[in-house]
């Protein structure tokens, strides 16, 4: 795949119009093109949409919270049943 310089008179190539090109380039040319877009792409997602690990967190705390209230003294601990189960 040659570089081109963009220049003033150089037209802008749709989507559809990448998406044609790339279908004529050899399996080793796309994966040429995956290695040159896969870094570029992974910087505007990590830049652009961080997570939100405090509502993970959040949920996270609220299922523990769930399954505390269901457990009573008589039921056995996920822990004992796994033991118990390994015996």
């Amino acid at each position: 795949m040659k570089h081109q310089k963009r220049t003033k008179k150089t037209a802008a190539v749709t989507l559809d119009e990448a998406q044609r090109m790339v279908d004529h380039l050899s399996p080793v040319d796309q994966a040429r093109l995956l290695k040159y877009l896969a870094p570029r792409v992974a910087r505007h997602v990590s830049a652009t949409h961080a997570p939100d690990y405090a509502e993970a967190w959040n949920a996270f705390l609220r299922i523990g919270e769930t399954l505390k209230t269901g457990d009573t003294a008589e039921s056995e601990t996920l822990t004992a049943a796994v033991l118990s189960m390994r015996r």
